[in-house]
């Protein structure tokens, strides 16, 4: 990745010295119907999943992991129901994670069309005193640590199957909630990926 506040795929020392935070980005959704995953159940008795019918219900949900060494690292995230994260919500969401943080904040994220759009690449160029993007190579999920927050996210939702689209957005909620109460996660999601803050 050809930027300075990043060398070899982690943030530079002058992005650390900085005081910035590091913060990975990545959007996810989850359909009432639910994740299957393989389960246990009684020899010979396949477990059933009894489904309400209704389709096209989803809740989509957009996190933000934060890391800057010598603090926890911290997860923020958005979520919603019907339509996705667009183009248009992403200025605002940035705004919002650098109210959030107070500082200025180095973004990597992946080469989503939104992402790259030239409407988000425009405000971004009026946010300089702030913010820095860094661009995920392509087809590189396992450079994001959102990635593995997904994973978990996923397996708590698995084999569940969701009677509206408050309860899934309340589970959803939920899951996220426990997840940023448990800052070695956090960490634990960086490690995965075989990245490193530089101290």
């Amino acid at each position: 990745m050809a930027h300075a506040d990043v060398v070899g795929g982690v943030p530079s020392e002058q992005a650390v010295t900085e005081g910035r935070w590091i913060v990975f980005e990545d959007e996810s959704g989850t359909a009432l119907a639910g994740v299957v995953r393989r389960t246990w159940g009684q020899r010979g008795v396949t477990p059933v999943i009894k489904l309400n019918g209704a389709r096209g219900g989803r809740e989509n949900m957009v996190a933000f992991v934060a890391y800057r060494p010598g603090f926890e690292p911290r997860l923020l995230v958005w979520d919603k129901s019907s339509e996705g994260y667009t183009k248009e919500r992403f200025p605002l969401l940035l705004t919002m994670l650098h109210a959030r943080l107070g500082r200025p904040v180095t973004l990597v994220w992946d080469n989503y069309s939104s992402h790259t759009s030239a409407d988000v690449r425009e405000w971004a160029a009026g946010q300089k005193s702030w913010l820095r993007i860094v661009r995920l190579p392509p087809y590189a999920p396992e450079l994001n640590p959102v990635e593995l927050l997904w994973k978990i996210v996923k397996d708590l939702l698995a084999n569940r199957a969701f009677r509206s689209i408050r309860e899934l957005a309340e589970v959803v909620d939920a899951a996220l909630g426990k997840i940023k109460n448990e800052p070695h996660l956090l960490h634990g999601f960086l490690a995965g990926t075989r990245l490193a803050l530089l101290e």
